[in-house]
């Protein structure tokens, strides 16, 4: 099979709800591929004190005949009913006896299969055994035995696969089968199995080798209107949503532009540039300055750019896996550990990278991989990055400390910490202490009734605006827009790049104020 980059469809099966038998698969790709067998146990029967512990097995392979043999008016009498016992799923076992788990168990999903109405035409992802399922249940009503036809096309993949990219094509497919049901009876009609298998056929084929599928369906025999009825279907790779990007965020390279630049030059009709390769103005000016150390409002300052256009140029770039985002690095942070720091321990590939980004370029250096892996595992009880160092007595000179977080941060093993100012009181005049306010005065105190103390008060306000006293007034007093922000919303890396000082300044900022506590989140 040609690798087309995308996760490889394991199972397509056909699920339907059926007027006396229930949800029943009357076709699937490939054959026998879905197990239907209902689970029973006559240990469960002895428990309850029950006279008919031996008849158990029996009941229910009578139902599961019944199910698979004979869709023709076909009835579970109210005692074969009352003997089918489902219970939790366990290792099942076929006639080889081997083991059966490469199946899939449809009485174990059954009831997100042919769900409730509330979830018809929903896209809905659920897990049994190996295989991860996804379909999109649909109802058409009009004149069946129960005035209602329920149906899902079922797609099934390795339960680790990314299938994202598969949604838009597993709405198509129900939307479609929807329409065929309803122009021409496709699914209702006992001869349209034969074209619908045909075309699940196809769409296993194709979509695991080409990406894409184009069918063209025989149902002269069922509609003369949809006689030839074209199908076509293609994957696209599936891109998240742009992040929202703030100001305090750094952006880190994760490929070469250098070779991006490159490759974007060139064409089929030209497989060599030139040394002048002209790319996107507002790209160009903009990665110059992304050296994983650089925020985004700093960068905006170098590239005498307005920071919104930087953001929407980060995002462009973010989008397509060019960079990714990290906290500012201080040795003031906290960090802590994730769980998905486990997976250092038992990956060659993950250890051999972090030793290299860490290390520089890979080259042995004091510090062995086996020691610095295990660094991960001091990170703990929420210190800070220079408390850490000191408590593990780090020598900075072994290995680069701002690349070892910065590693944990991109694969997610650390999680940042961040420290949220909270004004709960103000210091008044005589020594006491206030509830904090707004931050507006009262229009009565503050308004003046001389021509002079206003203009005094504009010259006063013209001053706290200069960049020497934007933050604080020469009493130490917080300008009105940073209380504002000591709320509990804002962390100290935000205020910090809007007022454009350092951490440890805003600390100290704070702690002349007073009346100031420290949220950790």
């Amino acid at each position: 099979m040609i690798d087309s980059g995308f996760p490889e469809i394991k199972v397509v099966f056909l699920a339907q709800f059926h007027p006396d038998l229930g949800p029943i698969v009357p076709i699937s790709v490939p054959d026998d591929a879905v197990d239907l067998e209902q689970k029973t146990y006559s240990e469960t029967s002895s428990m309850n004190g029950d006279d008919h512990q031996g008849d158990s097995g029996e009941a229910t392979t009578a139902g599961h005949n019944l199910a698979l043999g004979s869709l023709h008016g076909s009835r579970l009498t109210s005692n074969e009913q009352d003997r089918v016992v489902h219970l939790i799923k366990r290792p099942n076992q076929n006639k080889n006896g081997n083991n059966a788990d490469d199946k899939i168990d449809f009485n174990s999903i059954q009831t997100l299969v042919i769900p409730k109405i509330t979830l018809f035409e929903r896209l809905i992802t659920a897990h049994t055994g190996k295989h991860k399922v996804m379909c999109y249940p649909i109802a058409v009503e009009g004149n069946y035995q129960r005035n209602v036809l329920i149906f899902n096309m079922c797609f099934a993949f390795d339960i680790d696969a990314d299938t994202k990219c598969y949604g838009p094509v597993v709405k198509r497919v129900g939307c479609l089968l929807k329409e065929l049901e309803i122009g021409g009876k496709l699914l209702s009609n006992p001869a349209g199995q034969r074209p619908l298998r045909r075309m699940m056929q196809q769409l296993v084929t194709k979509l695991n080798t080409h990406g894409e599928y184009q069918i063209e369906l025989d149902m002269r025999g069922i509609s003369p209107s949809l006689a030839a009825t074209g199908v076509s279907i293609k994957l696209f790779p599936h891109y998240e949503s742009p992040v929202d990007i703030k100001a305090y965020h750094v952006p880190v390279r994760i490929i070469d532009f250098g070779l991006a630049r490159l490759k974007s030059a060139q064409t089929v009709y030209q497989t060599h540039v030139g040394d002048d390769i002209i790319w996107d103005l507002l790209l160009e000016r903009v990665i110059r300055y992304i050296d994983n150390v650089n925020h985004v409002a700093r960068i905006a300052r170098l590239t005498q750019v307005r920071e919104e256009t930087v953001v929407l140029a980060l995002k462009h770039l973010d989008y397509y896996g060019c960079i990714t985002l990290v906290d500012i690095f201080q040795f003031s942070n906290v960090y802590e550990v994730q769980h998905q720091a486990m997976r250092m321990f038992d990956n060659a590939w993950l250890q051999r990278e972090c030793y290299s980004y860490v290390t520089g370029n890979g080259e042995a250096g004091d510090i062995s991989m086996y020691e610095l892996i295990g660094l991960f595992a001091t990170v703990r009880d929420r210190r800070s990055v220079a408390e850490w160092i000191i408590e593990n007595r780090l020598n900075l000179r072994r290995f680069d400390v701002r690349r070892f977080v910065m590693f944990g941060v991109m694969y997610g093993f650390l999680r940042r910490v961040y420290c949220y100012p909270i004004l709960r009181t103000v210091s008044a005049a005589g020594g006491g202490e206030v509830p904090a306010e707004s931050g507006e005065p009262d229009n009565d105190q503050s308004s003046t009734t001389d021509g002079k103390s206003a203009d005094k008060d504009s010259e006063t306000d013209d001053k706290a605006k200069s960049p020497a006293n934007e933050a604080a007034s020469p009493e130490g007093v917080l300008e009105p827009r940073v209380l504002q922000m000591l709320d509990g919303t804002h962390h100290l890396d935000e205020i910090s790049v809007i007022i454009d000082k350092d951490t440890l300044a805003l600390y100290e900022m704070l702690e002349a104020h007073g009346g100031v506590e420290y949220l950790y989140l």
